[in-house]
């Protein structure tokens, strides 16, 4: 009986690591009732009679896991792979790939031509996003000889640095000629610096090559080089030459179909400035003039970067005008065309940032539509007076846009004329009719029509026209400047179905067609559509008022227009 009625099984020699414990009698545990035990069983069995036996059973239970607990083992997983990697570039010694192989493996996908891009369904660009990724990654393009690493700097200096001062020239040649033959991802703004001039080089060359695949490829993989430092400079760099490169690589990463790279980076360049207090007027015993100068610039420089992002992409810009004090650049040092043209950049930055906050913000959202057109009124007006002072009419001759014919400050000219074109659009739509017809006296008193237009839609003519002018091979230039040409078509074709009598609707329609062409080629892409919200908004938006303005048009005209392919 008492090995019968034992209510504390001891445990054996085998089972230390798991106690045996009785808490009642099989009867009472299945019927579920209290086990009394007494010297000749338990109660109730005593009570109706029953055998009272208890069985041993094993009441220890293994190791609850965590919740998550394979969430956490992949981030332990990537964690040593992240700790692998670093180890391997503490030693100094970036990756470098064989060019030979490279070459026959992104040649297949480098920028092709833009014609070849327009008639092929199949083209593929490798300035997509998922190939540049703003993380650290290792080196994947051997650096040039010293040699045409020079004749490199020289074109980015002498073409785009000149207009658009984002390096100090002398400095830079200076750490050049200390640092090239060390050049290492361990010294991260350098790299990074570096790196954006000869890619740079490279994308200003492939505008006018007749070839470009070469220079797309050597422009990808420096930007790749770049782009391998990028968390360094945001988080262990805090000096001038961090915001350059990080200004820089958002400056050849906005002729990608993806927007938000370059915004990003602009966004973590300016961040930077600010903590190094670029945004403000700093004057002291310590801080030479010529130093302030190089700060103002580079400020400035991130600065339009950052207005020009937040009006293409409809989001707030990161740094206020109300706080801030620095001034404008000077041009002591600079030859004064080029400081005037950066200068009437910085303008326009400005008026694209009023735009913004008045037109598109969440303040002006919530205002009524008189209010935000009477703004608008003052925006154009503010405009205007911008471009009186610009000098931005360009030669009307289309092939001086093309091939090797195309100068660096011609390139500045062009983009900056689209960018105004752009600004001016963001305007017009919140114009009233009244405002959009009186608007342009000084259109009708130097281009007499026997219709009134409107400022916007005279310049939106004559910027369509660019769209057959883009250079061949620049693949990256279609996207950069895609923005801008869709603001010149809608605008045209929103004419139209306003004004389908005007007598330049047929002229209108033909000279849109080249650009709603370009739309379908870019779409034919499936990766292309997918990754680009942009293009797929351009799309549909065109596509729409395109079948409105021909439906329009038709009603008030004896010429048959073939349908939108």
């Amino acid at each position: 009986m008492e090995s019968q009625t034992g209510f504390r099984a001891q445990p054996s020699s085998s089972s230390e690591e798991r106690p045996v414990i009785v808490g009642a009698c099989d009867m009472c545990r299945k019927k579920k009732i209290r086990c009394e035990p007494t010297p000749q069983g338990c109660s109730p069995c005593t009570k109706y009679g029953t055998r009272c036996h208890f069985t041993p059973i094993a009441m220890k239970k293994k190791t609850r896991r965590p919740a998550g607990f394979k969430y956490i083992a992949q981030l332990e997983k990537r964690l040593l792979g992240v700790e692998a990697l670093l180890g391997e570039r503490s030693l100094g010694k970036p990756i470098v790939h064989d060019m030979n192989s490279r070459k026959e493996q992104t040649t297949h996908t480098a920028f092709l031509n833009t014609a070849a891009l327009i008639k092929s369904p199949n083209g593929n660009n490798p300035w997509a996003p998922e190939k540049l990724h703003t993380v650290s990654l290792p080196a994947r393009q051997q650096l040039p000889t010293k040699a045409v690493a020079i004749e490199l700097i020289e074109e980015t200096f002498n073409n785009y640095n000149r207009f658009l001062p984002l390096f100090d020239e002398e400095d830079f040649l200076k750490e050049f000629q200390l640092k090239y033959s060390t050049s290492n991802p361990r010294d991260a703004g350098w790299w990074a610096c570096l790196n954006v001039v000869l890619s740079i080089a490279h994308r200003l060359r492939s505008i006018r090559a007749k070839d470009p695949t070469q220079d797309h490829i050597l422009a990808f993989g420096y930007v790749q080089n770049a782009l391998s430092v990028v968390s360094e400079l945001n988080v262990s760099d805090r000096s001038l030459s961090a915001v350059q490169a990080l200004a820089g690589m958002a400056c050849i990463l906005q002729g990608t179909p993806d927007p938000e790279p370059a915004a990003m980076l602009v966004a973590a360049a300016l961040r930077l400035a600010q903590a190094m207090n670029l945004h403000r007027e700093c004057s002291g015993p310590g801080l030479m003039e010529s130093q302030a100068e190089k700060r103002r610039r580079v400020f400035w420089k991130v600065y339009i970067l950052d207005k020009d992002i937040s009006l293409r992409t409809g989001r707030p810009f990161g740094q206020d005008d109300d706080d801030m004090d620095v001034r404008l650049p000077s041009n002591t040092s600079l030859e004064p065309g080029n400081m005037d043209l950066f200068n009437c950049r910085i303008g326009l930055a400005l008026v694209q940032g009023q735009v913004y906050k008045q037109l598109y913000s969440v303040q002006a959202g919530r205002q009524t539509a008189t209010q935000r057109a009477i703004a608008a009124q003052e925006l154009s007006s503010l405009l205007s007076y911008w471009k009186s002072s610009a000098q931005l009419e360009l030669p009307e001759d289309s092939t001086t846009f093309s091939g090797a014919q195309l100068s660096g400050e011609m390139i500045h000219k062009v983009v900056l004329r689209l960018t105004y074109i752009h600004c001016l659009a963001m305007i017009d739509h919140h114009l009233p009719p009244a405002a959009q017809s009186s608007s342009n006296q000084e259109l009708s008193r130097s281009e007499p029509s026997s219709f009134p237009s409107s400022l916007c839609v005279a310049e939106s003519r004559k910027a369509i026209r660019l769209v057959e002018s883009i250079p061949q091979g620049d693949c990256a230039c279609v996207w950069m400047l895609l923005h801008a040409f869709f603001a010149a078509a809608s605008s045209m074709l929103y004419n139209l179905t306003q004004n389908p009598m005007s007598p330049d609707a047929i002229s209108d329609l033909d000279l849109v067609e080249p650009f709603l062409r370009l739309l379908e080629t870019l779409a034919r892409d499936p990766r292309t559509l997918s990754q680009s919200d942009e293009l797929v908004r351009m799309r549909r938006t065109c596509n729409s008022l395109n079948l409105e303005a021909k439906e329009a048009v038709q009603l008030f005209s004896l010429r048959p227009l073939a349908s939108s392919t």
